[in-house]
């Protein structure tokens, strides 16, 4: 007998989890473990159990159905009972990608492309090509009293990956590089039956998609999905994933900066300058306006004004509020000028690209020229309303500085009666003079409420709300296009929105850019061949408990396929199924495999692929004492797959055959090439391995405990590590049961 690899297995760790864990999934680059608690928690481990990071639910009372790695390992997919659906950054848990689902999801894989390179084409060059790097680096979304980092934008991916999503409602749906929705398949319509996605596998070359589904009733099926053509169109797929992707990264770019100028507006002192005015004389709102223009033109101070100015104002005061309000308005108008404009031209940029794809082949892929020509129309309303909202800033801090200081002027007037000089009107043109009355005869105006003075003109536009005061636009262009309402017809003229704030324009361009790839995709229906499905029939019929579903490719079409069918079964079904490209056929080669002690069937609790050439068996049995212990087995898939047959009714035991029962031995093969360790002190229900990384850990029936193991270890380290928990062959395995 010949084994692939070392046959030892070194405990790490054992460790005590407060809280259930639920579910468990290893990273194949590298030594990490991904676990889904009670509640919706998701946490990240080390080997040595260190946690990396911990993320909450979304919402509560919500728990995870499924996770899946990205295949280079820098995302983690999670799938909750809610229908969110997360794509989460390994390095520091930020939330890259979420949506909602139609139904819940009940499986994730996450399976990368790997295919022969191809000579490049000049479609593929110009994708590839950055042209973002011509354009203005954009700046860290840094803000003030938090620690600068550099802006996070998302690397690209240069290699094809898709995340299958199987749900409750028998959909499958396909998202390129795990954002691009570019396929989806119905399984209860075509097949008129209702039922639930158990599990999906798809090889790297992306030739076939195989669906576990349970139906209602109990019954398990396989189907074997062809995908035809992929050569060809999987390229197109990928470019405008990779348009996706950058086009969402712009988007989350630009979202964030539209929070930090909110949030820093929100530190604007207007409001406390505005309460005073409104204090001045409630019963008559455009009183303050009026005294404060008679005092400006003809110098007279009213009593009333007097008394403002001395006791609910002060000169520190005024300087102080004035300082303020400049500062701010000179905070947003940068994250205006320098973050909020230059990332939408990038996506004018995108979107301009992206144009050009949508009048080629790429229109299967749900790409429409209409909707990307009504992306650009909004994206450039939102630069016409940034660049309004830039001229509203600069003329209003014009109004600020001039109103301040000749307030100011005043001020230090009054607290000095022997002063000659009129302080506040120094260096004054007559000019700004009238811009100053003006703005003074303004704040008389009453807005929405009836005590609301009109001293600020932008933080309007940051409101989802109507304008108020819109921006008095005219203009020779402007009085164009009133007069011949016809030129609006034209697709390279955009109107501007004059009640539109900045947040309803940023509203109306985020649903549009949405919208692009949001229509439904054609590009499956041509490629979508459906095989013969394989019934995956038991010897106890149909299921009604906890089915687990796992399967790997081998080469030349062939799958392998173990279905634990209940909850406490006492075997599990081993399949073999091939597909026949030019019959439409699936043949199919089964058997049952069950470990017995003493001549007793024991509890199989679950069973998966460590790799295509060994299958992980966890089975628990007693020993002389009636304790209950575990066994964690390494079964050679080659061995199982010798005894298969066409009328599945053999079957096969792990372990030494029994002597009293040789009337049964005829149809029951005894599997040998196996290796399997004797868990001690602890009743497994569940595990998980990863045979790239050669790492297992197992979770007790309390789901409150687990232990970490190295697979693959020479045999002499195992019994340096632990001699009273050896990997034994089957003969020593016979002596601890006898």
């Amino acid at each position: 007998m010949t084994t692939m690899y070392g046959n030892g297995m070194k405990q790490l760790e054992e460790r005590h989890v407060p809280t259930k864990v639920l579910k468990m999934e290893w990273s194949n680059k590298m030594d990490l473990l991904a676990i889904a608690k009670e509640h919706g928690e998701v946490s990240l481990h080390r080997l040595t159990w260190q946690r990396v990071w911990s993320l909450a639910a979304p919402k509560d009372k919500t728990l995870v159905t499924a996770l899946a790695w990205r295949p280079d390992g820098k995302q983690l997919a999670v799938a909750y009972d809610s229908r969110d659906l997360l794509l989460v950054d390994v390095e520091n848990k930020d939330i890259a990608f979420s949506k909602t689902t139609e139904s819940k999801v009940t499986s994730l894989v996450w399976v990368q492309q790997e295919k022969p390179q191809k000579k490049d084409t000049i479609d593929s060059v110009l994708i590839k090509m950055k042209g973002l790097d011509y354009l203005p680096k954009l700046q860290s979304l840094v803000l003030r009293d938090t620690p600068e980092e550099e802006n996070k934008i998302p690397k690209v991916q240069d290699t094809l990956n898709l995340l299958l999503v199987g749900m409750a409602n028998c959909e499958v749906q396909i998202l390129a590089l795990g954002i691009f929705l570019c396929g989806s398949i119905k399984l209860a319509e075509v097949f008129k039956k209702e039922g639930t996605v158990l599990n999906i596998h798809m090889p790297v070359d992306f030739s076939y998609l195989y669906v576990a589904i349970q139906y209602y009733y109990g019954s398990i099926e396989i189907v074997t999905i062809k995908l035809q053509e992929c050569d060809t169109c999987w390229d197109d797929v990928y470019d405008l994933a990779f348009k996706h992707d950058q086009l969402l990264s712009s988007l989350d770019y630009l979202d964030q900066t539209m929070k930090n100028i909110l949030e820093t507006w929100e530190h604007v002192s207007l409001m406390e300058m505005e309460l005073k005015l409104s204090s001045y004389c409630p019963e008559d709102p455009e009183m303050v306006s009026a005294d404060l223009l008679e005092l400006l033109i003809y110098g007279i101070l009213t009593e009333r004004m007097d008394q403002f100015l001395k006791r609910d104002l002060t000169d520190k005061g005024i300087k102080k509020i004035g300082l303020s309000i400049e500062s701010s308005h000179t905070n947003v108008q940068k994250l205006v000028v320098k973050q909020l404009s230059e990332v939408t031209n990038q996506i004018l940029f995108q979107l301009v690209e992206i144009s050009g794809m949508s009048l080629k082949k790429y229109e299967c892929l749900g790409l429409t020229e209409h909707s990307v020509k009504k992306a650009l129309r909004s994206v450039n309303g939102f630069l016409m309303k940034c660049n309004e909202v830039q001229i509203v800033i600069e003329e209003s801090l014009t109004r600020y500085k001039l109103f301040f200081k000749w307030l100011y002027g005043m001020m230090i007037k009054l607290n000095d009666e022997n002063s000659a000089n009129d302080l506040s009107l120094s260096n004054t043109s007559q000019q700004e003079l009238n811009m100053l009355a003006e703005y003074i005869n303004g704040m008389g105006e009453t807005g929405a409420k009836a005590k609301d003075y009109k001293l600020d003109r932008v933080g309007q536009y940051f409101l989802d709300g109507d304008l108020e005061c819109p921006y008095d636009t005219r203009s020779q262009w402007w009085s164009l296009l009133q007069e011949n309402p016809c030129l609006e017809e034209n697709e390279l003229i955009v109107a501007a929105s004059r009640t539109h704030s900045l947040t309803q324009q940023f509203a109306v361009l985020k649903a549009d850019l949405m919208d692009i790839f949001a229509q439904r995709k054609t590009f499956f229906d041509k490629t979508f061949v459906m095989y013969d499905n394989v019934p995956l029939e038991g010897p106890s019929g149909l299921s009604h408990g906890r089915t687990r579903v796992n399967m790997v490719d081998l080469p030349n079409h062939k799958l392998l396929v173990c279905c634990v069918r209940e909850l406490h079964a006492h075997d599990f079904g081993f399949y073999e199924l091939m597909a026949y490209g030019d019959t439409r056929e699936v043949t199919q080669r089964s058997t049952t495999v069950f470990y017995s002690c003493d001549g007793i069937k024991q509890n199989v609790h679950d069973v998966q692929f460590y790799s295509p050439d060994y299958v992980s068996v966890l089975t628990e049995t007693l020993d002389r004492a009636s304790n209950r212990f575990s066994l964690f087995v390494q079964l050679s898939t080659s061995c199982v797959r010798s005894h298969c047959s066409t009328d599945g009714l053999t079957t096969c035991r792990i372990g030494q055959p029994i002597a009293s029962n040789s009337s049964s031995s005829g149809s029951c093969h005894t599997l040998s090439d196996y290796t399997c360790r004797v868990v001690e002190n602890m009743a497994a229900s569940s595990f998980a391995v990863s045979g790239t990384r050669k790492v297992a850990v197992l979770l007790s029936h309390s789901r409150h405990k687990v232990r970490l193991f190295e697979m693959e270890v020479d045999d002499e380290e195992d019994e340096d590590d632990d001699s009273a928990m050896d990997v034994t062959r089957d003969s020593n395995l016979a002596d601890e049961t006898a």
